[in-house]
């Protein structure tokens, strides 16, 4: 079973689109930071996966924050579009 969900959609101020999308990846650093404390003591690619994944979602954030200062700066709006694919997959048995 696949679903695409359409996740947000639409024109934003830029105090609007930073809100949405700054929580957003704040809460997926969150997730990951957690993880990777949680894993400190077990499997070492599932921690390495996680510092990476955060890495990656910090020069997002980055990304994001200079993207809303030159939306301000020129009085523009974001438009953003963005839809999740979910799909149920079989769990592996090790």
């Amino acid at each position: 079973m696949n679903e695409n969900i359409k996740f947000i959609e639409g024109h934003f101020s830029p105090a609007e689109a930073a809100d949405v999308l700054l929580s957003l990846l704040n809460d997926k650093i969150k997730f990951h930071t957690v993880k990777a404390l949680n894993l400190r003591q077990g499997e070492k690619d599932s921690v390495c996966s996680s510092v990476e994944r955060i890495s990656s979602l910090k020069e997002a954030k980055k990304r994001v924050e200079e993207l809303v200062v030159v939306a301000h700066k020129n009085g523009m709006e974001l438009k953003i579009d963005s839809s999740i694919a979910i799909n149920l997959v079989a769990i592996s048995k090790s």
